[in-house]
């Protein structure tokens, strides 16, 4: 695809879904937006290994706003993105169940969770069996890779559960990706795939960025570039020489998400909900058409796969990790059915050290950063959208954005979340994170 004319007025890198949600707002501003991603489909790269869960279990008040604030327009997808053409991915609003470990200290996120009012009822382990007779409610703590001798030892004791009605899941995280960008396009945005950026160019001399260097050589100018580009935001953060500046960083984390049918009783419309099981160590959520997702919650127990090379892995299910998740759940819901060769797929995610994204500005004038999503922040997408929007009209407008945060306001709770808490510069967070969602 060839581009004529003069540059745009945006480059957003990575057609995900924050790259997605970011177009569509900045194209919104009244800014010519193009959007490059070296993939081959818009949302084909971790936005399509999404579990896609809608949850608010956040221990910080900015966690908890922004994902409130997203689920509202979740909610009414299609009044967010506006009048086009196609079929619409789905919010399906089943709940949410998260089983509490004996560790869990949710004082601090519930007092949120009633600011907001957030519904959630706490049940114990009799009405727990009660309402969820599907579940086994014994407590297996701690969470156990199969090999351990201790891993099918009777349950000590019963669990307890924290019940979100609100929670649920997007049935289709690409196609989300997809609405988007077709919402961005719809309004003058331009997507060109396959073309890899291989280089940030700079104004003559200056501390600006001046545009992007594709691979063959080709150069497009613009005054502003979004790195957008989910586990290969590192290197591009190298390319624009701004990763020295950055006491946050990211990484690419390669993870599975196992897939067997869902139980009878548990599914879509037949009693089940989204499950945060922290007593076991996974979450796990049934999708319409009858098949059931089970990932990792990043357990004490389950070992951490950094890539260097985010292209260097592949999508198929580790054998070893795709045991564990599945006899994990078989554990909590014994009508779950263990298929007897390993289903799903892997992606590489990118994460932060404390598991918040960076949505900031950098070193370079101009060059922003929308990345370390982590996997949770696919919830908190058409936020971001907003968020970035606001975050690069104030900075182009000559803002000190590092010195003085710029707000957020949240239409729909009134709350004003501070965006440094987002920022490049932060000391991590000491709350411990999870690539859930």
């Amino acid at each position: 695809m060839a581009i004529d004319g003069p540059g745009p007025d945006l480059i957003i890198i990575g057609a995900g879904v924050i790259g997605a949600a970011i177009a569509l707002e900045l194209q919104r501003s009244g800014r010519q937006v193009l959007v490059l991603d070296k993939g081959e489909a818009v949302g084909g790269g971790s936005t399509s290994a999404s579990s896609s869960i809608v949850r608010f279990t956040y221990s910080t008040l900015e966690g908890v706003a922004v994902a409130w604030e997203a689920r509202h327009r979740w909610l009414d997808w299609a009044g967010h993105l506006g009048p086009f053409d196609g079929p619409l991915a789905e919010f399906h609003q089943i709940g949410m169940l998260d089983i509490l470990a004996p560790e869990t200290d949710r004082r601090a996120m519930l007092e949120h969770f009633d600011r907001f009012g957030i519904a959630y009822q706490l049940l114990e382990g009799p009405e727990l069996a009660r309402r969820f007779p599907a579940l086994d409610t014994g407590r297996f703590w701690p969470p156990r890779l199969p090999d351990d001798p201790a891993f099918f030892d009777e349950p000590d004791g019963q669990v307890a559960g924290l019940l979100m009605p609100q929670s649920g899941f997007v049935d289709d995280p690409q196609l989300a990706a997809v609405n988007l960008m077709d919402a961005a396009r719809a309004g003058g945005a331009t997507v060109a795939l396959r073309r890899e950026v291989v280089g940030i160019v700079r104004s003559g001399g200056g501390n600006r960025v001046a545009g992007v260097e594709l691979a063959g050589g080709e150069r497009i100018g613009a005054p502003v570039v979004v790195n957008a580009a989910g586990p290969w935001s590192a290197q591009l953060n190298r390319l624009a020489g701004v990763d020295d500046d950055l006491v946050i960083t990211t990484r690419a984390l390669r993870q599975d998400v196992a897939s067997t049918s869902a139980p009878m009783s548990f599914g879509v419309g037949t009693g089940g909900v989204v499950l945060g099981d922290l007593d076991l160590g996974c979450y796990s959520r049934p999708q319409p058409g009858g098949s059931y997702l089970i990932g990792g919650i990043e357990a004490e127990c389950d070992p951490l796969v950094w890539l260097d090379d985010a292209d260097d892995f592949s999508p198929n299910p580790d054998p070893t990790m795709w045991e564990a998740l599945v006899l994990r759940v078989a554990r909590r819901i014994p009508e779950l059915a263990v298929p007897r060769r390993p289903q799903g797929l892997a992606a590489a995610y990118d994460v932060t050290e404390d598991w918040i994204p960076i949505y900031d500005r950098s070193s370079l004038d101009g060059f922003y950063l929308a990345i370390g999503t982590s996997g949770n922040q696919f919830k908190n997408a058409p936020l971001a959208g907003e968020i970035m929007r606001d975050l690069i009209d104030a900075v182009e407008s000559g803002h000190d954005h590092d010195a003085d945060p710029v707000r957020f306001e949240c239409r729909v709770s009134g709350v004003t979340v501070d965006l440094g808490h987002y920022s490049r510069l932060r000391e991590p967070t000491s709350t411990s994170g999870t690539v859930m969602g």
